[in-house]
């Protein structure tokens, strides 16, 4: 004999108040966890826009300049970086002959220094680009020794250590470019990256 189905139990909202924030703490947590999740070591500050994308929005902050020290706070406790850009090159050239920019591209390059000057090691650096005057960004790009020094590598940075070499970016041939930027992996909005004028 078939029976009907009974009907279901109403809630009340004490029953349900505890479930809808049990709920709401499970979903806010998810991100926390996912940002102090430590990062993959690249040997080079990378690029993962796609080149000539737009400068994302800054508010209000100063560019500096060639010499010029910036503090860079990442999101994770006790990241922090002394970052100097030491010296700009347009073009940067390659030791090796054969070894040279795209047609229609050519090479500018940054010779940066980055110190851990906080409280925990770096197993990655971030991400750094060059920004042109017509508003397009343009990622680092891998190359060996340049006419003007050797490029930026390290495994990681222990609390104190100094690494520095030469960052090159390949950009269209009559492009201009009039700022770099650096930016720590993990960033905390408006403390995890640096500009500099150039």
């Amino acid at each position: 004999m078939r029976q009907s189905p009974r009907p279901l139990p109403v809630l009340g909202a004490a029953t349900l108040l505890p479930l809808l924030l049990l709920g709401a703490t499970a979903c806010d947590s998810a991100p926390e966890r996912a940002a102090l999740a430590p990062a993959a070591a690249p040997a080079v500050p990378v690029d993962d826009g796609a080149p000539g994308a737009a400068a994302p929005a800054r508010t209000g902050a100063k560019d500096a300049h060639v010499g010029d020290s910036v503090r860079v706070h990442g999101r994770q406790v006790g990241r922090h970086l002394q970052v100097v850009l030491g010296a700009y090159v347009d073009p940067a050239i390659s030791v090796e002959k054969n070894f040279a920019p795209a047609p229609g591209k050519r090479w500018v390059a940054a010779s940066m220094s980055f110190v851990n000057v906080g409280g925990d090691s770096y197993g990655a650096l971030g991400r750094m680009w060059a920004h042109d005057s017509a508003g397009g960004r343009h990622g680092v790009v891998p190359t060996g020794e340049l006419t003007t020094g050797k490029p930026l590598v390290f495994d990681s940075l222990a609390v104190g250590e100094r690494v520095e070499g030469w960052v090159v970016f390949e950009i269209p041939e009559n492009a201009r470019i009039d700022r770099l930027q650096y930016q720590d992996t993990n960033i905390r909005a408006n403390s995890g990256e640096g500009f500099w004028a150039v």
